[in-house]
């Protein structure tokens, strides 16, 4: 049995539109190659003409203006850091890619009715209730290589779901999420 919350929320999420990387509650993390000296890093670089790395596997048709928008709040947020935009990789120390995802999720809760209203016990006692929601998780992933060694160094990633307010406006989304993913790398050292 459904609840009047879940069908809304299933009818909410049916007719939005899949946007990039934003949702109500925003989970991000990094890890960072142990071995890598960060201390070393001055300026960075895109890893190529267009940054994005597409997945096969990917569903995700993303506006090549929300790439844009990514790609504008990485450089912001490196440039805020104290790193400088080389124009050339080959002069760069590091270079920076991003891949952006997003998939369905079904979260199904399921209870005994006694946990909602502990006041209103009635037989059966063990009565379920199910709560079902469906909503899209966008997720960002960006990349960290060193250009000398040609290996990859860091990564970031920030995982959301998907409003309605952040498809309308996702540049808004796109900024706090690459903001969140980049707070873990390391800003540039003074000289």
């Amino acid at each position: 049995m459904f609840s009047l919350k879940s069908m809304l929320c299933r009818t909410t999420m049916l007719v939005s539109v899949v946007s990039v990387v934003s949702c109500t509650s925003l989970q991000a993390g990094s890890d960072a190659y142990s071995l890598a000296d960060f201390s070393a890093y001055r300026s960075f670089s895109w890893v190529d003409d267009t940054p994005l790395i597409e997945s096969s596997s990917s569903q995700v048709d993303i506006s090549p203006l929300n790439v844009r928008r990514i790609q504008d709040a990485i450089q912001r947020q490196l440039l805020a850091k104290g790193y400088v935009l080389e124009a050339s990789r080959d002069r760069a120390d590091f270079s920076i890619a991003f891949t952006v995802g997003a998939r369905d999720v079904i979260q199904v809760t399921d209870y005994p009715m006694y946990y909602r209203n502990p006041w209103r016990w009635r037989v059966p006692y063990y009565w379920p209730n199910v709560d079902v929601a469906m909503y899209t998780q966008g997720t960002l992933a960006i990349d960290v290589f060193d250009n000398e060694e040609r290996q990859p160094v860091w990564h970031g990633w920030a995982r959301k779901r998907i409003t309605g307010a952040d498809v309308k406006e996702p540049e808004n989304a796109i900024n706090a999420t690459v903001s969140a993913i980049l707070d873990a790398y390391p800003a540039r050292t003074a000289d």
